[in-house]
């Protein structure tokens, strides 16, 4: 009996130990990779709000959008922001003119270390607005994935007058991302799961998606200067104001047309999700088999398709 107590012993000291090293190495390799400034090599403008740089990009002559309004993309919850969506979007154009903003701490965009109201959704769609006002910009048509969502059913509740229509893909509406509770771990524990997973770490999403790309964009964004801390201040900041009403109730103020696009094998925001958005905006749900939850990455021809077609203004 006390051998295989010293064993149990054994074995735990050494998970603990090696847990220990992971987490530290995890440390120290954040701070000694992130560390770009966030405006490197920006394609696009800036435009201050409340303070924050904020990064906007432009595909076409936005003035001129053939149906009469630019298409705004927004990202979902990845440190690259924008370029997440690139090539695929070039795939929307010339028949639309795109903007796609860097929302406050991704991509390009001013990373902001502690947790505050401008993570909300309220100040992220309000930071949308000011951005559209630098444009030039009075309305638009919008895409919106994961995170970007999110952000797209608050802009379209809060600013109903400037959405002609909106396309819901894979939406986190309904639920706070889970790795929001890890994220508060302490003793590095949860800043390194929080950089492996949605940051530069070397076996999350990013790298996967960077695998043999030895300049890529978008794990070159994930170095910027505080991206883990930013990404750490968004997922403890409530996604509500108190004085704000929960997103899932504010729906019913969308009056643009609205189409729900779900991949089929989502495993981070489930299909179930899609189904109750698309009842309660009275809409279609496209569900795109064999996708995960970056359908456009997935099955970019048919997507693309989908959301064109969707987008086609009346006869």
């Amino acid at each position: 009996m006390r051998t295989v107590f010293k064993i149990i012993i054994a074995v735990l000291a050494v998970i603990v130990i090696f847990g220990t090293g992971v987490v530290a190495d995890a440390n120290l390799e954040i701070s000694s990779r992130e560390t770009l400034a966030p405006d490197f090599g920006a394609p696009g403008r800036f435009v201050t709000v409340d303070g924050h740089k904020l990064h906007v990009a432009t595909i076409g002559d936005i003035a001129k959008d053939p149906s009469g309004a630019p298409l705004l993309l927004l990202h979902g919850f990845l440190a690259p922001g924008h370029v997440t969506w690139l090539p695929w979007a070039n795939r929307l154009t010339p028949q639309r003119a795109l903007i796609l903003p860097d929302l406050l701490g991704f991509g390009h965009s001013e990373r902001v270390t502690q947790p505050g109201a401008y993570y909300t959704l309220k100040e992220q769609a309000a930071s949308l607005a000011t951005i559209l006002d630098a444009l030039g910009v009075t309305q638009v048509d919008i895409v919106g994935e994961s995170y970007g969502g999110a952000v797209a059913a608050q802009f379209a509740a809060e600013f109903p007058e400037r959405v002609r229509r909106v396309v819901f893909m894979d939406a986190a509406i309904y639920a706070q991302p889970a790795l929001a509770r890890v994220a508060t771990v302490p003793l590095g524990i949860g800043r390194a799961i929080v950089w492996h997973v949605l940051g530069g770490g070397p076996f999350g999403f990013i790298a996967q998606n960077c695998k043999d790309q030895p300049s890529c964009r978008w794990m070159r964004l994930a170095h910027v200067t505080g991206t883990t801390d930013a990404l750490i201040a968004m997922l403890t900041t409530r996604r509500q104001t108190p004085d704000d009403a929960n997103l899932p109730q504010r729906l019913s103020k969308i009056t643009a047309r609205s189409l729900v696009i779900w991949g089929g094998n989502d495993t981070v925001v489930p299909v179930t999700d899609g189904d109750r958005l698309a009842l309660a905006l009275k809409s279609t749900i496209a569900i795109v088999a064999g996708a995960g939850h970056l359908p456009y990455l997935d099955q970019p021809e048919k997507v693309a398709q989908r959301i064109l077609d969707f987008l086609q203004p009346a006869p």
